[in-house]
């Protein structure tokens, strides 16, 4: 067996041994240690590959249908996923004794998302990215639903599985379409163009369309994203970390490589198409953000934002690319962005998770002078998301904006520079709403901040402003793997 399936199967290794627990004996404690031991075996595992990528020998087949490709890039994008879910599950046992529910399914549910994650992430063809994103999907269902007394937590479960299930039938609509046009289901047959056209080449459009959509709804962007701030709202706060961080990162990365394999920005309606979304994302995410008092609310629709923003680079693609870790500044401010934004959002989440009972910006007021570490931690993830200088999300914005301008898309650039003025004023009310004085003396009584919790605030913090005010290290990394090799398997 290949080395590079080895963290995925330790995370599935790890949700069998729960599996076999839960026949023998319930308990919380032996569920979290097995969940914690997994992932950060599969951590290691993953850091161990990233390490050792370019020494690896791989024995290639002619066959181009294969199901995964793994280099330094898909190495590095799992280990990504990995240290978020892995952060995330830190905070889950002191978190799942504040619900009246059942511990030990949850964190099996939470290991058979991230195996459907690092599915997804490596997938080259629609066989496998379908078995990992429904794998994904249908665990988020049981996660999300998973506070049974809860009615808002049920109506968002089953607003999830219709949603994803409409999502999944239109990706496998499209893919159908393309299979019968390419006669293959690999993401490496899609660029080559038959010598007998088969399909009419609005078909092909309409497939790819299909697919589009499909994804669009994963990533809640405009206008698919009707259904996300009810779902964060409605979903437990881990899951909630999980939707926001692990799905998404998972599916766009699909989308990412799709568009480049399949050289789909020939197609000036596509281009067009992304555009539209992309501008339409920015605006209607941080209008509706404007609009918010719920921070899930408030967070579910920055991220529609976030993500317009990242739709960016897939209107940068050189149109002779023909490969996913072809080298240029397009991947970097891929990979960038996208470390910034997930930990500067798995941090918010950690944040939320340590104050349980807070869903407003009223139940905020006054925070800094009772929990003053947890507020300046908020505050300056807040300011992260933001893109105000001296943190990584600044540091991720200029990336973007130096490839945009680069490409001279003065349209979405003005777009993104306009949206994000328009998302500073929400992310300032946060921030204003914990400098408040306090007009309940009693309400932060109730919050225990232990040594863990400050350990993991100082992390998050380490990162998101080491990073940000020296960002070479970080950026040095991700140059060094854009330029590898694909390893195909």
């Amino acid at each position: 067996m290949n080395f590079y399936y080895y963290p995925a199967f330790i995370v599935m290794f790890a949700a069998l041994m729960i599996l076999i627990q839960l026949c023998v004996k319930r308990s919380h404690v032996i569920s979290y240690i097995i969940s914690g031991f997994g992932l950060l075996m599969a951590i290691i595992m993953q850091i161990y590959l990233q390490n050792h990528t370019d020494n690896l020998i791989i024995n290639q087949t002619n066959s181009s249908d294969v199901l995964f490709v793994f280099n330094a890039q898909t190495s590095f994008v799992s280990l990504l996923l990995l240290m978020v879910v892995v952060i995330i599950c830190a905070q889950l046992y002191h978190w799942l004794k504040t619900i009246n529910e059942q511990k030990e399914e949850y964190y099996l549910l939470f290991l058979l998302t991230t195996l459907g994650g690092l599915i997804m992430v490596s997938s080259n063809h629609f066989a496998s990215f379908f078995l990992g994103l429904e794998l994904m999907s249908l665990s988020f269902v049981g996660l999300i639903a998973y506070c049974g007394h809860d009615q808002k937590a049920q109506e968002a479960g089953i607003k999830y599985l219709i949603l994803s299930a409409i999502a999944s039938a239109f990706i496998l609509m499209g893919a159908a379409l393309l299979y019968l046009q390419f006669g293959s289901l690999s993401f490496s047959e899609l660029l080559q163009n038959t010598s007998s056209q088969i399909l009419p080449q609005w078909a092909i459009i309409t497939a790819i369309i299909f697919i589009f959509t499909g994804l669009f709804f994963k990533l809640s962007l405009v206008p698919c994203h009707l259904w996300v701030a009810d779902l964060f709202e409605g979903a437990p706060l881990a899951t909630a970390a999980m939707l926001a961080t692990l799905s998404k990162l998972a599916v766009f990365i699909i989308l990412w490589r799709l568009v480049t394999l399949g050289n789909w920005q020939q197609y000036q309606i596509i281009i067009d198409i992304l555009s539209i979304v992309a501008i339409a994302s920015m605006f209607i995410g941080n209008f509706l953000g404007l609009l918010q008092k719920n921070l899930l609310r408030l967070i579910a629709y920055s991220s529609i934002a976030h993500f317009g923003y990242l739709l960016i680079v897939l209107l940068l693609i050189n149109n002779h690319a023909i490969s996913f870790s072809s080298k240029s500044f397009n991947a970097q401010t891929l990979f960038f962005y996208l470390v910034a934004y997930l930990f500067t959002l798995v941090g918010v989440f950690s944040v939320f998770m340590q104050l349980p009972k807070i869903k407003t910006l009223d139940d905020l007021s006054g925070l800094f002078w009772h929990k003053p570490v947890i507020a300046i931690t908020l505050m300056l993830l807040m300011l992260s998301l933001a893109g105000i200088p001296l943190t990584l999300g600044f540091m991720a914005k200029f990336y973007l904006v130096m490839a945009a301008v680069s490409q001279q898309l003065w349209l979405v650039l003005t777009a993104l520079v306009i949206s994000s003025i328009i998302g500073l004023f929400y992310y300032l009310r946060v921030i204003m709403a914990m400098l408040k004085t306090p007009e309940d003396e009693l309400k932060f009584s109730d919050i225990k901040s232990d040594g863990s919790s400050l350990s993991l605030n100082l992390l998050i913090l380490f990162l998101v402003i080491g990073f940000g005010v020296f960002p070479s290290s970080l950026s040095q990394f991700i140059q060094q793997i854009t330029g590898s090799i694909n390893l195909k398997i």
